[in-house]
């Protein structure tokens, strides 16, 4: 009997002492089961039951096909290429109509640039044809949230440096590196997506449960976010005529040495669900936010150009945004901490 709640089963009392309950035909056929084959039974947080048949052939790889029209603007081609990697497509195959090859160029980047473990397998002037070949148990999404925390801590120190010193060619490393926390971040997205549809996938993730996927989600957009408001900087320093003078220089770097301490240790938090520390580090923005002010009163006392001083505002409120998704950051460390019922 399938109703609302799925297919309703009594609980039936076998030898004396075994309860059991017969399995729906409908969908022991669907998966192949015969008498005599194993089912894993998974206990899941809800008291709900997970059934696993064991020893069933591996599925075969998802595919999508993908058309590019002349008319379809090639940004829009390449947001559409991305969601279909996003969703957990194994393979993806594109085909293009003629006057495209800019749409492909810039799947091509996009691949190269923003998507880890994608390879083009074939590809000829209509048709590109690409497969993801990394898995979730080759990076777990704690060893990749990480490393995504670590590239963007070095963005923020260095992009200071570069605000410090107008320096221009580290100011277009930085920018560069951002790409790397990209690619990190839609990795993560997708092997959380498909974690959601298959909650096999969580231990192989590193994660304990299917709460973890969306708190870690919000993370990612966080920590991609810092690294967003880094390269932000980065640009800044690349436009500065001149170097801030030395009493603000000293408070930008105090701001940024404490933005910077509340983005590490808010993943610290996290890694470790360490409640303390989570709430100590939230209780820090105060300071930066007071901190910002004071710097604001300090560039607007000085004698300075007018797009050099718009400018250093805008490295100021990026450097308090950090420094505010940390404490976002730290926010979820503190949610999950805290056992559900």
């Amino acid at each position: 009997m399938l109703n609302r709640e799925g297919f309703l089963r009594r609980v039936q009392l076998v030898g004396g002492s075994t309860l059991t309950i017969s399995i729906p035909k409908r969908w022991a056929s669907s998966v192949g089961l015969k008498p005599g084959d194993y089912v894993a039974v998974l206990p899941l947080e809800d008291d709900s039951l997970l059934l696993i048949p064991k020893g069933l052939p591996r599925k075969e790889l998802t595919e999508k096909a993908m058309y590019v029209s002349h008319d379809k603007p090639p940004e829009s081609a390449v947001r559409e290429f991305i969601a279909y990697y996003l969703v957990g497509y194994d393979v993806i195959k594109v085909k293009f109509a003629s006057g495209t090859s800019r749409h492909k160029l810039l799947i091509r980047e996009a691949i190269r640039k923003k998507l880890i473990g994608v390879e083009p397998i074939e590809e000829s002037a209509k048709e590109l044809v690409v497969r993801c070949l990394i898995g979730s148990s080759e990076l777990p999404v704690s060893i990749a949230l990480n490393r995504m925390g670590v590239i963007t801590s070095s963005m923020i120190s260095d992009a200071v440096e570069a605000l410090m010193t107008c320096n221009r060619e580290l100011a277009h490393e930085i920018m560069e590196r951002d790409d790397e926390v990209d690619r990190i971040y839609l990795y993560i997205v997708r092997q959380l997506k498909k974690a959601v549809r298959n909650r096999l996938m969580l231990s192989e993730l590193g994660l304990s449960s299917a709460r973890d996927c969306l708190g870690y989600r919000l993370v990612i957009k966080s920590v991609e976010r810092s690294a967003d408001h880094a390269c932000k900087i980065a640009q800044i320093a690349s436009l500065l005529r001149t170097p801030p003078a030395s009493h603000l220089s000293a408070l930008i770097n105090t701001i940024a040495s404490r933005s910077q301490s509340i983005f590490r240790d808010s993943l610290k938090s996290l890694m470790s669900l360490d409640l303390n520390l989570a709430n100590e580090t939230i209780n820090r923005i105060e300071e930066v936010r007071s901190l910002e002010q004071k710097a604001i009163e300090v560039l607007l006392s000085q004698p300075i150009d007018i797009e050099d001083a718009s400018n250093i505002r805008l490295a100021l409120e990026s450097l308090t945004r950090i420094a505010e998704y940390g404490a976002d950051i730290a926010e979820i460390a503190v949610n999950l901490s805290v056992k559900v019922p």
